[in-house]
Formats: C-alpha cells, sequence, structure tokens
C-alpha cells in the first residue's frame, strides 16, 4: 500500500484550503502594497492582484477557501482602511465579506446555470472567464457603494456621474485583470511543473 508523500498530505490536510486562501491573500496583499503605481483611488487599483487569489481559492476549495480569503481580508482591511473615522469593525468583516464571497456567489450562479456539477469538471474556459467578469463586477459595484456610503476620501464625495462610473470601471477592471494574471500564471506554473515531471 502506498503512503502519500508530504505534499500530497499538505495539499489534502483539511486545513489547507482555508490557509490557502488567508496566506494567499496576505501575500498577494503585500505584494499589492508594494506596487503603489497601480492604485487609480482608495481602494481601487488598476491591477488588483489579491482579486486572483480569490478566484483560485473558490474554484480550487470553494466555500473553504473562500472562508480562508474573508479572514484575510479582515486583516488587510483593517491595515488598509482603518483609519477612516466611519469604517468600523461592521463595516471592516463587511468589506472582507464582500471581497471573499462575491467571486463564491457567482461561482455558484455559473454552476447552476450551466448545470455544471460539485466536481467542475464540466467547467470550461469561458465558464471561468464568465466567474471572473461577474466578480469582478459584483465587486467593484458592491464596493463602490459602500466607499461611496462612507466618503472614504475625497474622491466619493458627491462625485459625478462620470467621476463614479471611472471609480467603478477601474475597480471592476483591476479585479478582472488581477484574477486573469494569477489564473494564467498557475496554469502556465503547472504545464512546467508537468513538462519538468516527462522530462
Amino acid at each position: 500500500m502506498n503512503t502519500p508523500n508530504t505534499l500530497q498530505r499538505i495539499v489534502n490536510a483539511q486545513a489547507t484550503p482555508y490557509l490557502f486562501g488567508f496566506l494567499g491573500w496576505q501575500l498577494m496583499w503585500q505584494l499589492q502594497m508594494q506596487l503603489p503605481s497601480l492604485d487609480y483611488a482608495l481602494g481601487v487599483s488598476l491591477i488588483f492582484l489579491p482579486a486572483g487569489i480569490r478566484t483560485l481559492a473558490v474554484l480550487i476549495f470553494g466555500l473553504r477557501g473562500a472562508i480562508g480569503v474573508f479572514v484575510g481580508a479582515i486583516f488587510s482591511t483593517i491595515d488598509y482602511m482603518g483609519h477612516i473615522p466611519t469604517i468600523d469593525m461592521a463595516n471592516v468583516i463587511l468589506i472582507a465579506a464582500i471581497s471573499a464571497f462575491s467571486a463564491y456567489l457567482m461561482m455558484q450562479l455559473v454552476c447552476w446555470w450551466r448545470k455544471i456539477g460539485n466536481d467542475l469538471d464540466e467547467l470550461t474556459f469561458s465558464d471561468v472567464l464568465t466567474i471572473v467578469f461577474s466578480q469582478g463586477i459584483l465587486s467593484a459595484s458592491l464596493h463602490q457603494l459602500l466607499y461611496r456610503h462612507h466618503g472614504v476620501e475625497n474622491v466619493y464625495v458627491d462625485p459625478t456621474l462620470a467621476e463614479g462610473f471611472r471609480l467603478w470601471a477601474a475597480m471592476a477592471t483591476g479585479d478582472v485583470v488581477g484574477s486573469m494574471v494569477l489564473m494564467l500564471s498557475a496554469v502556465a506554473l503547472v504545464n512546467l511543473i508537468q513538462r519538468l515531471r516527462l522530462a
């Protein structure tokens, strides 16, 4: 009887989905903080790398991955927006929930609509793109409503329709591009590992 190797035991451990979401979000958040040139406004980045971890965590681990992202997003939101007087702990939790569960919700809706089973065997690349785009739109829409309600920065205080649209579009674009960067990087990494194994 074959005993699973260390990597298999780690991947199959009960804590792995939560740790993947949490640590992945935190790692990408720290990397994002080193790239201020990508910021469009407070809370809006033109390439938002943590969105990629959110998508991967949900696609690989489902709800458990989203819960890990949720916990990671609580810490990053406190770190990033803790100085704003109107952002109390309830709002931190709400922001983190939007960050984590928008991708999970859209994955569930796409799977229901396309009649894809829980094992995601029938999931196609176009389904993944639908999830990526729809979660980016949903997350950006909910975040922008919350940011505007709290006036987290001057740009959110009574913006014109055009300014509001630009903020929303920049955030949605950042989520989609960040997701695609990490998704394509993950696919490239898996292909490289498979080639190295065959060599």
